[in-house]
């Protein structure tokens, strides 16, 4: 599976009883060339519910190249950052536009600054 910066993936987030998990979905933040050749890649986390914050991206079907999310809008949360194994990836569910990624990235560089 090549997963490339600005796909939307469901991710295998185990609960911490490590019995029970969940498919969430997760934006890949992490460059396509970092993910070609690491073990990782680095994701933000999408959720359906806004906190009405500025570390947060809205994202609807306009913004999608192609795929499709579940719940419209939903919600990248840029302030929640994860490091998984590409072997907890599920499945590839869409793919962000160009320029929705350029939005992502410019607030998570906000965010350090």
């Amino acid at each position: 599976m090549q997963v490339k910066q600005g796909s939307i993936v469901l991710v295998d987030f185990s609960y911490s009883n490590f019995k029970e998990t969940k498919y969430r979905p997760a934006l890949v933040i992490s460059s396509s060339k970092y993910n070609e050749t690491a073990i990782d890649v680095v994701v933000l986390r999408v959720t359906s519910r806004s906190r009405g914050g500025v570390w947060e991206s809205e994202i609807t079907k306009y913004d999608l190249a192609e795929g499709t999310v579940n719940i419209e809008p939903s919600y990248v949360r840029v302030d929640s950052i994860y490091a998984v194994e590409k072997e907890i990836i599920r499945k590839i569910v869409a793919q962000l536009k160009e320029e929705k990624i350029k939005e992502i990235k410019t607030q998570l560089l906000e965010l350090f600054s």
